[in-house]
């Protein structure tokens, strides 16, 4: 799935496309207005893409691949991400044993940046590849980059098609609703590439705090207790450099870079949550009796 993703869809689409057995349907769907479709089909002649001139935003590019497609387990990659060897193969034998949604680690394709880092243990710290595999609530950040059963789908419903981030979030705690369980599955790895710089870095989780407290409220009630959010986040720097595995040096080498983006994300959260909320009602005097 790609909004104006031209540089990145051809890889994504790729990642794919080489672990696919000739049973595996793939379909790329864009959007924007972009040669990104074009692309996809100069490389991939056979492959059907569905192209959307106008944004779709990603609950609406899911809704239009899970329509566009017919086999039983249904997965999602974004353009911006690749998926790793055993991507397509260990999804299928997992939910062949049963489980019905499937969420898989994430890694870090761009390795060489502290800001690279601290972007990648900010937002998917729940699911570095050293975690241990087994069933996640869906209030567990661990719960995403899920594959599904399609009659778990067909019970779900369509994704939210009106915000920018969080689809994946509210389908997981409706399945949590619906009695569903999630498998978090750490050999499942899909590779991602975030900003590179300290101002892409803040800007990216400023926006991603935004999109987060449109849907979630504000952090706390009042600024003070947000600073206090902030500083508790560093108590799960123990649990990051357990599950980075081989990743652990950058654990230490981008908590600066981690400080800054951390403090971006709840800014952006606690700003649009409140304007979610609203002003909080001016207190009155009781009327005299």
């Amino acid at each position: 799935m790609g909004y104006r993703d031209a540089p990145t869809i051809v890889r994504a689409t790729r990642s794919v496309v080489e672990q696919a057995a000739a049973d595996v349907e793939i379909v790329v769907v864009t959007s924007g207005g972009d040669d990104s479709a074009a692309r996809v089909r100069a490389a991939f002649p056979d492959l059907p893409v569905v192209e959307a001139p106008t944004r779709l935003l990603p609950g609406g590019a899911r809704n239009a691949g899970v329509e566009a497609t017919r086999g039983a387990v249904v997965a999602f990659l974004a353009a911006d991400c690749a998926a790793e060897p055993g991507w397509v193969a260990a999804r299928r034998t997992l939910h062949a044993a049963g489980h019905p949604v499937v969420a898989s680690a994430v890694t870090n394709g761009e390795r060489r940046h502290p800001a690279a880092w601290a972007f990648h243990f900010g937002v998917f710290r729940p699911r570095l590849g050293g975690r241990a595999a087994g069933p996640v609530s869906a209030l567990d950040p661990a719960a995403h980059g899920c594959s599904f059963d399609r009659a778990v789908l067909e019970r779900l419903g369509p994704f939210d098609e009106a915000v920018e981030i969080g689809e994946d979030t509210i389908a997981v705690r409706a399945l949590d609703a619906l009695g569903v369980p999630v498998w978090f599955e750490p050999t499942v790895r899909t590779m991602h590439w975030g900003p590179h710089t300290m101002i892409d870095l803040v800007r990216d989780r400023y926006r991603r705090g935004c999109a987060r407290g449109r849907v979630s409220g504000p952090v706390a009630d009042r600024w003070v207790s947000v600073v206090l959010v902030w500083a508790l986040m560093y108590r799960l720097v123990p649990g990051m450099w357990r599950e980075a595995g081989s990743d652990r040096r950058w654990v230490i080498l981008s908590l600066p870079w981690m400080v800054a983006g951390n403090a971006a994300f709840l800014v952006g959260f606690q700003r649009a949550g409140r304007r979610l909320r609203g002003p909080a009602p001016i207190p009155t005097r009781p009327a005299n009796p």
